[in-house]
């Protein structure tokens, strides 16, 4: 039986990433095999969009695309696929939606954002969860969380109210369900776990 594909989308600051980890770590606890993974992925092309991202080198609109779909083609062949034939589950820090935010945002036209994500048969989540929250809120979340390297280290190029502000109006017009991301965590674990829980129970049934 084919394991679930959850992936976890929104802005910087959104919490994502701890959301990711205490949703992995609940569906353990009710016994589930869970991979949690994220994108980009620390491969080649990966690291070469840190890189980028933290202003160490230079790339084309294209280049950058070119680092998200052949980074996604390594992460689900090798890793993604496999563990879902196996039965796990798979719980990802960012997957094809936020390619089309965030290069949306950045620029890149649609039309090849599409032609380029959807023509390479990557699979479909089984759910998206859209982690909205405000980007100001977001970039108080992020300046408290990296205020102590800020003076010595370059802030990404992501990292900005007016961009963020783009990739949250690109998500939007993708027309995903958004998850209020706003409060406690544990407030918003449990939105997260009641949307999981409805997907299984489709799944299962």
């Amino acid at each position: 039986m084919r394991g679930l594909f959850i992936v976890l989308e929104g802005i910087d600051g959104s919490g994502k990433t701890e959301q990711s980890r205490r949703l992995a770590a609940w569906l353990r606890e009710t016994g589930r095999s869970v991979i949690e993974t994220r994108e980009p992925t620390d491969g080649e092309w990966g690291r070469r969009y840190r890189a980028w991202a933290r202003g160490e080198i230079e790339a084309s609109a294209d280049e950058v695309l070119e680092f998200f779909v052949e980074d996604r083609r390594e992460h689900v062949a090798r890793l993604v696929l496999p563990a879902l034939e196996r039965g796990d589950d798979v719980v990802c820090d960012r997957y094809v939606a936020s390619t089309l935010a965030y290069q949306a945002a950045h620029g890149v036209d649609r039309h090849k954002l599409r032609a380029a994500t959807e023509g390479a048969a990557f699979p479909e989540p089984d759910l998206v969860v859209w982690l909205r929250l405000p980007v100001a809120d977001a970039l108080a979340r992020l300046g408290s969380r990296l205020g102590s390297r800020r003076g010595s280290q370059v802030i990404e190029r992501y990292e900005r109210s007016g961009f963020l502000e783009r990739v949250d109006a690109e998500y939007e017009a993708l027309g995903l369900e958004s998850t209020d991301a706003a409060g406690d965590v544990d407030q918003v674990a449990r939105r997260i776990r009641a949307r999981v829980e409805r997907v299984s129970a489709r799944a299962d049934s």
